[in-house]
């Protein structure tokens, strides 16, 4: 997002705002904010903004500038809605237009983020950061073509090649060429492109190679760029980090704890919590329940996770106040209030014995694959985010452990109280599975539009994205088989996890 505070209004500049009495003295209080600003005094830079905003409404650089300073202090609900004011009264401010998409995809209002980086690559064509923001709405939207054709764009210029071929490869692997294949091939041994561009290319090439069947080769992709990625990370400290936090809730969430403040909580039954493993399935469920006209799906809020990091409330007026917060930021998100909405959040598995506190009744469903394909998938993937160890079979196999441990806590002591969902299941037998799922699962009327869950129009920001824009397939069941071998580490972990 641009951090400017003042745009740049020399296109389709406006006049010096009517009805001040000097408007020299606005200017030089624009300088003052800007200046406050750039010394990190947002709150003295705002101050003055907001009076000159009030002095000059029509005048939409002291607007603006709240809008980034709102933006910078996370307040994106806020920063929408002035951007939105602003572009409106001045429509050729690509960085405003700019910065509203990038907000409306931060909230994952992504419509919206296309329509705004639309309307900034149409102002300033030569500006990849909005093209690229485009095309990254497109691909949530399903519009994978229209992606592909903006990235070819970026890819024009040649310090932005790589990243967009990789790009390119993870919305459509075949959409490389056998000339694209090999430029790709070569440049990950080209010293000089940089290393997360090396790895992102690695990434991307074991799915092109995977998808022409090129099996061994695909999969040494994939391992260089699992090493290359591993060797960036403090693996270590995240995963005594990840079993601590295991082990405190553990500790936390006993059953006596859970029957002394059972419903205490939020009488809400609208959220509707998938939990799980990284690449179990998830969005293929979350996919399926968004497509009833009874729910939203808003994909991986990490909405609880943050507002649980300060610790768990212990009273009721603190799990009512947290389930309140939690519920308000899923209005700032996009939930409507009226419908029941899916937050897909799989780190919320921590978090279990929290969510039965705060929602008695909602729903939580726990998504389970086999294993091997899921760790596997993880393999094959370069999370965006997070996720460090999950770069080596070892690691994954052991990690799969720590989460496998905490969800047999959950049934331990809240027996009953998650539904288990098996991926596998709802790949052999699709309709009376997805029926299942939404009529005595979900409790849901029911309704033939989750069958056709890949026509659903909404966002999918996930790895999964393509996939769970096609009807149900089981080419991913036992994918593992096919590299046996190779993922010995991986079996071996599992077979033998330390929890």
């Amino acid at each position: 997002m641009t951090s400017s505070p003042r745009p740049d209004l020399r296109r389709g500049r406006r006049k010096a705002p009517s009805g001040l009495a000097d408007p020299a003295a606005f200017s030089r209080a624009l300088d003052e904010a800007a200046a406050h600003f750039r010394a990190g005094r947002f709150d003295a830079a705002a101050q003055i903004y907001r009076r000159l905003e009030s002095a000059a409404p029509q005048d939409v650089r002291a607007s603006y500038s709240l809008a980034i300073i709102d933006i910078g202090q996370g307040r994106l609900p806020r920063a929408r809605q002035r951007l939105e004011a602003v572009v409106a009264h001045a429509p050729d401010l690509a960085p405003a237009q700019h910065n509203l998409g990038a907000v409306c995809q931060k909230l994952g209002a992504w419509p919206q983020a296309a329509e705004a980086y639309g309307r900034a690559v149409a102002l300033q064509p030569q500006a990849p950061a909005s093209r690229a923001g485009l095309a990254a709405a497109l691909a949530a939207l399903g519009r994978g073509e229209e992606a592909i054709a903006q990235h070819r764009e970026l890819a024009r210029e040649p310090t932005l090649r790589w990243p967009a071929l990789t790009r390119i490869a993870l919305i459509d692997p075949a959409a490389i060429g056998d000339d694209e294949l090999s430029a790709m091939q070569a440049a990950t041994q080209n010293s000089e492109v940089e290393g997360e561009a090396r790895i992102g290319l690695r990434f991307a090439l074991g799915d092109v190679l995977d998808r022409r069947g090129r099996d061994a080769e695909a999969f040494d992709s994939y391992a260089a760029g699992n090493r290359a990625k591993r060797e960036t990370l403090d693996v270590e400290a995240a995963a005594r980090a990840n079993e601590a936090a295991a082990r405190h809730v553990r500790e936390l969430m006993t059953a006596e704890v859970l029957t002394a403040q059972a419903g205490q909580g939020s009488r809400s039954a609208a959220p509707i919590f998938i939990v799980g493993f990284p690449r179990c399935g998830s969005t293929l469920v979350e996919q399926i329940l968004a497509s009833h006209p009874a729910v939203q799906g808003l994909g991986e809020t990490g909405v609880l996770p943050r507002l649980a990091a300060g610790g768990y409330p212990q009273t009721p007026a603190g799990l009512k106040d947290l389930a309140a917060r939690y519920l308000a930021a899923m209005r700032e998100r996009g939930w409507d209030g009226a419908s029941r909405f899916v937050d897909k959040t799989l780190e919320n598995y921590l978090h279990v014995g929290l969510i039965h506190l705060l929602f008695p009744k909602a729903m939580i469903l726990h998504i389970t694959r086999d294993p091997m394909d899921t760790g596997f998938a993880c393999y094959r993937q370069l999370f965006a985010e997070g996720n460090e160890t999950l770069y080596d079979l070892a690691d994954i196999g052991a990690e799969y452990g720590r989460y496998r441990g905490l969800m047999d806590h959950w049934t331990a002591v809240l027996p009953g109280r998650v539904a288990e969902v098996s991926y596998e299941a709802l790949v052999a037998d699709p309709e009376p599975q997805v029926r299942a799922l939404v009529t005595e699962t979900a409790d849901l009327a029911w309704d033939p539009a989750t069958l056709r869950f890949h026509e659903r129009a909404g966002a999918v920001t996930t790895a999964s994205a393509s996939q769970v824009r096609r009807p149900i397939h089981g080419t991913s069941v036992a994918r593992w088989r096919r590299h046996a071998e190779r993922l010995q580490p991986l079996s071996a972990a599992l077979e033998n996890p330390a929890i």
